[in-house]
């Protein structure tokens, strides 16, 4: 399905491009706006169906709620876009919609290189800005990069880089001028950044394409009934036939430790850190960006490799034991958080996200 985008003020229909169309000031823009943020929106269509992101961080409604940068929302026909003064409808020519498609998308890595050489790995579970402009998700402070330079984003079970600059990304040295799909070892060169994609089949597609030893069909035996004896194997008298022999999650004892973890965390009070002078600044920033490398990344891939493989306890014992090594580390604060949610021990959910809110105000600047 095509859409038009309509200006309520002027009457102005401008049909929207599949494969790039920007909103927003700025000159390169597909719609561009009187007022309001230097860009707005993203509207794209993938194979699956239309998509609009926000990429602002204020200043953009849609059907009366914030549009948040990245955030992503499926337009319909008659749907409202708000940026600055301008009011935008979608038009669509045809009423028969595209088709939902809710295929999750795989695990995607992301092995971002600096232009000091310094490497960082990101588990991308939700779409990633890239730019200059303070709410993006990968922030430089380097000319090189635009303020708001790519969109990585995934739809309908695969990932995609989009172009948000007027200068195009590369992609396996080759330019990238709208959007080209991601595929695993991929090398995007994004300004001064390199980085490289890591695809990896979701948990979902693991555990089907790789079953649990015994649980096959020629292993399996319906509940209840005997198996048939066999000149080299005997006959089963016990009928409790346990349909999925690998070791059960024990949810109790999980809830336990994370409860004794919360407990200590509340008792944790992040205290500002110093003002410093030039060279401890510098020296205190260089501290950082090695804690960040030595620290945050193996101790945040360990438990969430362990936690994607199904072993929930060994990924809470690695945490459990950085975390209260180093209590000042938010991203492994949102691990414990990503574990806590992916077993359902929702009650926990809480206490990590407190904590990285204790240590925003501590610090006096938000948590991205």
């Amino acid at each position: 399905m095509d859409f038009q985008l309509q200006n309520a003020r002027t009457g102005e229909t401008v049909k929207l491009t599949p494969e790039r169309t920007l909103i927003g000031t700025a000159d390169h823009a597909t719609v561009r706006t009187d007022d309001g943020p230097y860009m707005a929106a993203l509207a794209v269509r993938y194979p699956t169906g239309w998509a609009v992101f926000g990429l602002s961080d204020e200043g953009v409604i849609f059907n009366r709620r914030p549009l948040r940068a990245a955030q992503r929302v499926t337009p319909k026909k008659g749907d409202l876009l708000v940026v600055g003064d301008d009011r935008y409808t979608f038009l669509a020519p045809r009423s028969d919609p595209d088709p939902a498609d809710d295929t999750p998308a795989p695990d995607c890595f992301a092995y971002i290189t600096n232009p000091d050489g310094m490497e960082e790995c990101r588990a991308v579970d939700h779409d990633l800005l890239f730019g200059r402009l303070p709410f993006c998700h990968v922030q430089l402070a380097d000319t090189r990069l635009s303020r708001l330079s790519s969109l990585l984003a995934a739809h309908g079970g695969h990932w995609y880089i989009h172009t948000l600059s007027k200068k195009p990304l590369g992609r396996n040295r080759k330019a990238v001028t709208h959007l080209a799909r991601v595929a695993d070892g991929d090398e995007l060169l994004i300004g001064p950044l390199v980085v490289r994609i890591e695809i990896r089949p979701s948990s979902a597609e693991r555990s089907t394409l790789v079953p649990a030893p015994g649980t096959g069909s020629r292993d399996r035996q319906p509940q209840g009934r005997p198996a048939a004896a066999t000149d080299d194997m005997p006959a089963i008298t016990d009928t409790s036939v346990d349909d999925d022999p690998a070791p059960r999650l024990d949810l109790l004892t999980l809830h336990a430790r994370g409860q004794q973890l919360e407990n200590w965390l509340k008792r944790q009070t992040p205290t500002a850190p110093p003002s410093k002078g030039c060279l401890g600044g510098w020296l205190g920033s260089q501290r950082d960006r090695l804690k960040r490398f030595w620290l945050d990344t193996p101790e945040t891939t360990a438990p969430r490799s362990l936690r994607n493989a199904g072993r929930a306890e060994e990924a809470l014992a690695v945490l459990d034991r950085a975390i209260r090594a180093r209590p000042d580390g938010p991203e492994l604060l949102r691990e414990l958080y990503r574990l806590y949610e992916s077993v359902g021990l929702f009650d926990l959910c809480y206490r990590p996200l407190r904590h990285i809110e204790k240590l925003a105000q501590a610090r006096g600047a938000p948590d991205p």
